[in-house]
């Protein structure tokens, strides 16, 4: 295991074998850090060699440099990893997102379509439908009101509501609790305006191999996610049941399963 965080690049993890020569790129949702993967790295480290950033204000990423609302976009974002690949001498891998991960992915593939071999989307934000859509613009304008720690925690109460999430809300929350004020204000504001954005992105299919997992009870995107799928038969899609948003820390065993099926079908 390799970390590394300064205040120039996205702090990072990697693990890596000498006989491995393939990687995956481990991409966390808005709020998150890549402490949420930490129940993939066993199973998938056997297999691959392992790239887990943290997002721009994120985790280990605290201190890179806070831009302008007109400034900060999801292309930002992608062009952070993509930057770290190169850093690192990672021509092309994997990638797997979790929640918003999905559209920094997404962002990424349009970047720089050569770099990724495949994708797996767990708990997939693919639209902001008219619930989710109203919740991220009060949340942008009670940020205004009310301690932005109080709002994570709504936040994901809304997202993950039932006793059986209650581990992934926890880590969401104390994950979220590290993101500085005026960096969760820059995201809020981002996301609130993803909309129109969103149905652009997710109009048309991945252009690689694509696997999506979700949990039957996540309400708020797995109508979403189940339309996408319906509309690109080619996109594969596994639903979990008994399961919430972060289908990986919840369901971890299933989820695992499911990706590590879908990466080892491909030829070394």
């Amino acid at each position: 295991m390799r970390k590394q965080e300064n205040k120039e690049q996205l702090s990072y993890t990697t693990y890596t074998h000498p006989d491995h020569k393939r990687w995956i790129v481990f991409v966390h949702g808005a709020g998150g850090s890549s402490k949420t993967f930490s129940r993939q790295i066993a199973a998938f480290k056997k297999h691959f060699n392992l790239l887990l950033p943290d997002m721009r204000h994120h985790g280990g990423s605290q201190d890179l440099e806070l831009l302008s609302k007109e400034e900060m976009s999801f292309d930002v974002v992608g062009q952070d990893i993509l930057s770290l690949m190169d850093d690192l001498g990672i021509e092309t891998a994997h990638f797997i997102g979790i929640s918003m991960g999905a559209i920094v992915i997404r962002m990424v593939e349009q970047l720089a379509p050569e770099r990724i071999d495949s994708i797996i989307i767990g708990g997939g934000v693919m639209k902001l439908n008219r619930r989710t859509h109203i919740l991220f613009r009060a949340g942008l304008f009670f940020s205004k009101l009310i301690p932005y720690h109080q709002l994570y925690k709504m936040v994901a109460h809304i997202l993950m509501p039932r006793e059986n999430h209650a581990v992934a809300r926890r880590l969401f929350v104390r994950e979220a609790g590290k993101v500085k004020k005026e960096a969760f204000k820059s995201w809020l504001s981002l996301i609130s305006g993803l909309k129109n954005k969103l149905d652009d992105l997710f109009i048309k299919p991945l252009a690689v191999p694509t696997l999506m997992i979700t949990g039957a009870q996540d309400f708020a995107f797995l109508d979403d996610v189940r339309e996408y799928a319906s509309l690109f038969p080619f996109v594969r899609m596994a639903e979990i049941p008994k399961c919430g948003h972060v289908c990986n820390i919840e369901k971890a065993d299933l989820f695992n399963k499911h990706s590590l099926d879908f990466l080892l079908s491909f030829k070394s």
